[in-house]
């Protein structure tokens, strides 16, 4: 194998593993989601997040403020989304298993 063919296997395989941990990063759902790392909405912890607002919901659906690390993440999922626009989902809201 020449030294160009080497660099060329090991970057695709360096892109694979990156590949896999950002869909661990993003609880499964990976780069093929709409093009996006991963919905703007979902669980953090265990706190679900609609996609809008201030405030997270526990598996109760009660409110708390977001905390600044819950704000910095949602802020972040919400700025890289290209899915479509932007509003309130509770799809996810029920498919949550509980330890």
């Amino acid at each position: 194998m020449t030294h160009s063919l080497k660099k060329l296997a090991l970057g695709a395989a360096l892109l694979a593993g990156l590949s896999a941990c950002a869909d661990d990063y993003a609880g499964g759902y990976g780069y093929g989601y709409y093009g996006s790392v991963a919905p703007y909405y979902g669980w953090y912890g265990d706190y679900y997040y609609p996609g809008t607002g201030y405030y997270v919901y526990d598996r109760y659906r009660v409110a708390r403020r977001w905390s600044d690390r819950d704000r910095d993440y949602w802020v972040a999922r919400r700025n890289g989304w290209r899915g479509g626009p932007v509003r309130d989902n509770w799809r996810g809201f029920h498919g949550r298993r509980w330890r």
